[in-house]
Formats: C-alpha cells, sequence, structure tokens
C-alpha cells in the first residue's frame, strides 16, 4: 500500500512517497527534490506527491512498471482516474458518473508528465514520454498579445492530445448577506479572526495557516504575508479593518497566553492539541460545520474571489489587485478572480441603455 510521508527537512515540511515495503519510491523522490530546488510551493510538492501516488497505484493495479509507459497506458489511466472502482481490464458499455472532474484529471495528467520529463533529461527513461503526447497545431488568437506576437503569430505549438476537455467553469463569489451570515455563524473569535482575515485581506487558507503573531503591523492595519513574496522580493503585505485588528489584540489575550508555546496565530484552542497550529483538515472540519449551519456552500477560496471582485467593482487598479494577491502575471487576475456580479452587469445595463433611449414612433 503506498502512501505520503510527510518528514521535516531544516524546519520546512516536504513530501516522500513510500512504498509498501515502506522504502522511498526513488524516481519520485528525485522528481520532488527537484521541484523544491527550482522553488516550488511546499503545498505543490504535497499536492503532486498525492499526484504520483495515484499514479503508481494505477500501474500496481494494472501490474505495469513505470518505464512500460505507452500512450495507451496514460490513457487508461485517465479511465481510472475519472472511474477508479472499475477494473481497468473491463470494457464498460453503460454510461457511469466521474470520480473526478476534468480539471482534476488534467491536473493529474500535467504533474505525471512532468515527471516523465525530468526522468528523460536526466537519462534515469530512455524514452521522451513528451513527443508521443504532443502534436502540432496552428497558432491560435489568444485575448492577451505578447510582446513581439506579429512575429510568431504564424507558428505552430505543441498541443498535447491527452487532455481532457473541461466544461467552462464559473468561479462563485458570495454576496453581502451571505458573508453577514456566515460571520454570524463563528462560533468564537478565532473562527471570527480567520474568516475577517481570509474576506478583508483575500489570503489564500495556507496563508492564513502560515501567519505569525509578528507578522501583524497594528498601527499599520497591515499583514505580512510569510509565503508569498513579491517580484522583487518583498513579503506580499494586505490591509485589514481596524476592527479586524482590535479583534486580533483581544484573540491574543483570551487564546494566547504565555502556556502557548507557539508564534502561529491559528491555534488549536481545546483539547490534546491545544496550543498546535490548526491545520488543513482542522479547517476544513470547520467548514464542514459552518456550511451546515448555515445552509450555505461555500468554501475559504470564494472569500478571496469575493475580495478581488468587490475590489475591482470599487474600480481599484487591476494592477494594485493583481499585487494584493500576491500573482506573478495580471492576466491571472483577470481571467481567474475578477467576476461581475448579476448586479453590476444589470446596472451596467441599464445606464447604457439609458444613453441610447428612442421614442414611440407616431402612430
Amino acid at each position: 500500500m503506498l502512501k505520503v510521508q510527510e518528514v521535516l527537512i531544516q524546519e520546512k515540511k516536504r513530501y516522500l512517497l513510500i512504498d509498501k515495503s515502506g522504502y522511498p519510491v526513488i524516481p519520485v523522490a528525485k522528481y520532488i527534490k527537484y521541484l523544491d530546488n527550482i522553488g516550488k510551493a511546499e503545498n505543490t510538492l504535497k499536492s503532486y506527491c498525492y499526484h504520483l501516488k495515484l499514479y503508481f497505484e494505477f500501474l500496481e493495479e494494472s501490474r505495469l512498471n513505470y518505464q512500460e509507459v505507452n500512450l495507451d497506458i496514460l490513457a487508461q489511466f485517465i479511465g481510472w482516474l475519472r472511474i477508479p472502482d472499475q477494473s481497468t481490464k473491463v470494457i464498460y458499455f453503460e454510461e457511469t458518473s466521474a470520480k473526478r472532474s476534468e480539471r482534476t484529471v488534467n491536473t493529474i495528467i500535467t504533474c505525471v508528465i512532468g515527471f516523465y520529463d525530468y526522468l528523460t533529461r536526466n537519462e534515469d527513461y530512455g524514452r521522451n514520454v513528451n513527443d508521443q503526447l504532443k502534436k502540432q497545431a496552428p497558432g491560435r488568437f489568444k485575448t492577451f498579445k505578447p510582446f513581439l506576437h506579429h512575429i510568431t503569430k504564424g507558428n505552430s505549438y505543441d498541443k498535447n492530445i491527452l487532455k481532457v476537455k473541461e466544461p467552462k467553469r464559473t468561479v462563485k463569489t458570495l454576496n453581502k448577506n451571505q458573508l453577514q451570515v456566515i460571520h454570524n455563524a463563528c462560533s468564537n473569535i478565532r473562527d471570527e479572526l480567520l474568516f475577517r482575515i481570509l474576506y478583508e485581506g483575500g489570503l489564500r487558507i495556507g496563508e492564513a495557516l502560515s501567519l505569525w503573531v509578528e507578522d501583524f503591523d497594528i498601527g499599520k492595519n497591515a499583514i505580512s504575508i510569510r509565503k508569498s513574496k513579491t517580484s522583487d522580493g518583498e513579503k506580499r503585505k494586505v490591509y485589514v479593518s481596524i476592527e479586524t485588528m482590535n479583534l486580533f489584540q483581544d484573540y491574543l489575550i483570551d487564546f494566547h497566553s504565555y502556556e502557548i508555546d507557539s508564534n502561529y496565530v491559528f491555534i488549536t484552542l481545546t483539547g490534546l492539541n491545544r496550543g498546535k497550529p490548526m491545520t488543513d483538515g482542522s479547517v476544513r472540519s470547520l467548514i464542514k460545520r459552518m456550511k451546515k449551519k448555515t445552509g450555505i456552500d461555500f468554501t475559504p477560496h470564494m472569500l478571496r474571489h469575493t475580495y478581488a471582485t468587490e475590489l475591482h467593482e470599487a474600480g481599484v487598479d487591476i494592477a494594485i489587485i493583481q499585487r494584493l494577491l500576491g500573482h506573478a502575471h495580471v492576466q491571472t487576475t483577470i481571467q481567474t478572480y475578477i467576476h461581475a456580479s448579476d448586479e453590476t452587469i444589470r446596472g451596467s445595463w441599464e445606464q447604457a441603455q439609458s444613453n441610447k433611449k428612442i421614442g414611440r414612433r407616431d402612430k
């Protein structure tokens, strides 16, 4: 039975894929180490390790060696990802529901292809899998045209032939009423502080859980994001309301007593793990309880989307929103996080209509 093992290396979390004998899967360990060396985020390392765990489970179930890969095998892997409970040796004629979204499948396949690309470049594997998975496609029009676009606009590019078609995804935001209901449902000051920081600062949940007490600048109502740096190497800063900063101070008084040996802001409040940093799992449990309590289906990341959309609708420059969100490219901010609400669309339409009204025709 394969498993992902978390290890601490120089006080940083890193991940190993362990086989059923208790030994690391060496090619995966090398690849994850390579990703670590080139500066990939901790969450990326963790995700890739779990993606490759799925791939090696598929290989084990199919009695295949990772060095035997070809196009047909990877296509079978896609089918296995979508319906993992079914045998890879049986053809099913009845339609079955997929267990993973197209987007998730594509993310995992991209990881596997990157894994083989790494092995090929390091001569640990004889075949170049990428060559089998690409086809030449003519250049196409893009919304964003890079510098010197006219020079390369007629060129072809490589296209992945194994990519699963994804449905167009509509990212949801929360309205004022929903935000208030969720806020009111917070059962303690820690949960309220977490909610307010995610919403007012647009933080990713991993960034929020990584905050230390000293990251808060009370005088400036600012928070330095420990896990995110700007393009010039500085820590990204976000800003919150005076009310939230006052809540932060009250929280420290109530829960960060001299008994707590942790700099992390968000800690477990009760039980055997009292005083230890909150984990992703504890946040998932918290959100599950709040969803049941409020009847609102939401995720922590929806607060980030709402934050960005509200800034945009308030007229904040897109470059500033990009910096506050910590994006390397402004196109990521525009394409992923800027969502005009139905009310904004309706208001803009009505304003445009008022300027072009014509009277009824004469009878």
